[in-house]
């Protein structure tokens, strides 16, 4: 991994040759400009309502017109949309090209770029098409942020926040000030911070058969909750990834009270941390008979029902809890009452 603009710079001017870059409109107007040199790109649209395999095919398409072959290189310069979309499109063209990761926005630095699952939605069900794929390189530049909104930086706020809930008690007090103070600064090393605790579960666990899972605190109803919205709204209405996992932790750490022995005193700290995100949501909070489909589906289930990773405190997570619909339910309606 690297962390500068200027390490992206000579990687991309000593592979020019191989180079295809894969971008969307934001990022191909203000990114591409950064890398310095005039590679082979296109573009697909803006969006997790476009990470499908539709898109894929598109992707591939283009890199049989472009003339990729093995050797190509797909540099997926984006979001998480385009990080997981293209790495999982590179795995599958001509049975593997290389990848690699140019996450744009903060989420996808802390989140997507790192860990080596990718892939694409399927029927409306989260990441129900991918595969474990490492890229070849992964680049972390912060000068990207520097175009996001506040709005956006919190989809990156929330992921490191949860990183901090499920492994690290000094980490989760740094990253909620950037909740309760909007003008904090982000520091660069809380960035890596975050980086180096995802690294950390993913290399003793790769292939998600454990201490991984702890990643997913707050996605087993968080993505239930994204799922359902993009299915009742529009593209630019639909709750965004960062938000709706916010509202899956508050609703996982309220199972985590009744479950994982988390302390009423802690579940209400977490709550006002996250406070400021659910405030700012206009409809109504979804019920379990709304999210029913996407929750029994969840790719983290097994025979023993719904699956979620839980939090026994500030800084300590568990994995591996199969969840009754009627506590899920119970965590919805305290979801809804905080509004």
């Amino acid at each position: 991994m690297k962390t500068d603009i200027f390490s992206l710079q000579t990687y991309v001017q000593k592979n020019q040759a191989n180079i295809i870059v894969l971008a969307d409109e934001h990022t191909m107007n203000y990114c591409y400009p950064l890398l310095l040199e005039e590679v082979p790109y296109f573009n697909v649209p803006y969006g997790e309502g476009y990470k499908n395999l539709d898109s894929c095919e598109f992707i591939w398409k283009k890199l049989a017109e472009f003339g990729a072959t093995r050797e190509t290189i797909l540099l997926c310069l984006g979001g998480g949309v385009i990080c997981d979309m293209g790495a999982f499109a590179a795995g599958c063209f001509q049975r593997g090209i290389r990848s690699v990761l140019v996450p744009t926005s903060l989420l996808a630095m802390v989140d997507a770029s790192v860990g080596g699952k990718n892939g694409v939605n399927f029927m409306g069900y989260k990441n129900y098409i991918g595969s474990f794929n490492e890229a070849e390189e992964i680049f972390i530049c912060d000068i990207f942020l520097e175009t996001l909104s506040y709005k956006e930086k919190v989809n990156g706020y929330v992921e490191m926040l949860k990183h901090g809930l499920i492994a690290d008690r000094s980490h989760y007090d740094q990253v909620k000030m950037l909740f309760l103070q909007e003008n904090q600064h982000l520091e660069n090393q809380l960035i890596l911070d975050s980086i180096a605790i995802k690294k950390n579960h993913v290399d003793q666990d790769f292939r998600d058969q454990g201490i991984r899972k702890r990643l997913n605190f707050g996605h087993t109803i968080g993505h239930a909750i994204e799922s359902f919205s993009l299915k009742i709204n529009d593209e630019n209405e639909s709750l965004s990834h960062g938000v709706s996992v916010a509202l899956g932790m508050i609703v996982e750490g309220y199972i985590s009270t009744e479950m994982a022995g988390l302390s009423k005193d802690e579940l209400h700290e977490i709550t006002i941390v996250l406070q400021r995100v659910v405030s700012g949501i206009s409809d109504d909070i979804p019920t379990y008979d709304d999210l029913k489909p996407y929750l029994l589906k969840d790719k983290k289930n097994t025979d023993l029902g719904i699956n979620c990773s839980l939090i026994t405190s500030i800084g300590q997570g568990v994995h591996d809890q199969y969840v009754e619909a009627s506590l899920i339910k119970d965590g919805l309606e305290f979801l809804a009452n905080l509004k």
